[in-house]
Formats: structure tokens, sequence, C-alpha cells
């Protein structure tokens, strides 16, 4: 049952209490008007008995309507507050799964990225190897066709040691370059 319709039922059920309360001071009423006609005496001992009677039975009705009202009030009270835990629950629980699946993807995201940076870096890796060989073979195609002693020249030129073979002597020169 929705609280909407709980709600509904419990003011249902204090308007019938109200309306019950309306007829027992009613019928109380209609039961002290036949005994009391212009014409008759009185009987002033009878007369405060039957109004005493009748505020009696009034209070009684007053004090049952007074207790169905608060039992209702907390009948609701109970309801809206049941109501209110569960969507509290639902909310929490759907808080921590948008967090849970908010966390995942961004772990998952974080992962790519570190992959995608890792392929980044190999290419850029590689290609700069790539770059440092053609240029190592660009500078090597100055110095292939020199003889050791013009190699030695050249090494002494730039105050670089000229001892070592022919290799030795290119590689001292390209590395020179290269810097």
């Amino acid at each position: 049952m929705a609280i909407q319709d709980q709600y509904v039922s419990t003011i249902r059920e204090a308007q019938q209490n109200w309306a019950d309360v309306v007829e027992t001071f009613t019928d109380n009423l209609q039961k002290f008007a036949p005994t009391a006609s212009p014409f008759s005496t009185i009987d002033p001992n009878a007369a405060i008995d039957q109004l005493f009677d009748f505020w009696e039975k009034t209070l009684e009705v007053q004090r049952d309507v007074a207790k169905q009202f608060a039992g209702a009030t907390v009948s609701i009270g109970e309801k809206v507050r049941d109501q209110a835990e569960t969507v509290g629950t639902v909310v929490r629980d759907q808080v921590e799964s948008a967090q849970r699946t908010v966390r995942e993807q961004a772990e998952e995201a974080e992962e790519a990225a570190r992959e995608e940076a890792a392929k980044v870096e190999r290419a850029t890796r590689a290609q700069a190897a790539k770059a440092e060989r053609a240029a190592r073979e660009r500078i090597a195609e100055k110095y292939e066709d020199m003889t050791k002693a013009e190699l030695q020249e050249v090494l002494a030129s730039r105050d670089l040691p000229k001892t070592g073979n022919v290799d030795e002597l290119r590689d001292r020169l390209i590395a020179d370059d290269q810097e």
C-alpha cells in the first residue's frame, strides 16, 4: 500500500470518528428534547444527572476519538519514518553503486591512458632511435672513404685521441659530430 493511500485511509478514519462524535452528541440531545415539555415540571436532580451523564458520555467519546487520532498520528509517523528509511537506503545504495561505477570507469580510463602513454613513449623512442641511426649514417658517410691518416688528422685538429683502428677513429669522429 502506497504512503498516499495510507494517509487517505487514516484521514478517512479520523473523519468517521468525528462523524460518530457528532452523531452521539445529536442522539443525546434528542434523548433530552422529548422529555422536556413546556408544561411539565422538571425534576432538577434528574436534569442535573442527565446533563452530567451526557457530559460524561461526550467526554468518553472525545477520549476515544483523541486516542484513535493519536494512534493514527503515530501510525502515520511510523509509516513516514519507514518510507524515509527505505528511500534513504535506496538512495544510499544507488550512490554507492554510482561511486563504484565511476571509480571503475576512472580506473579503466587511467589504465587505458597509461597503456596509450606507454605506446606513445615506445613509438617516440623508436622514432628517436631511427632518427639517431639515420643521422649517424649520414655523418658516417663523410668519414667512410677516409684513410687512417686522414682520420687521425681530423682527430688531431679537434684535439681528440688519434689511437685505435680505423673503425674506432671513425666512431670517435661520429660521436664528436653528434654532440
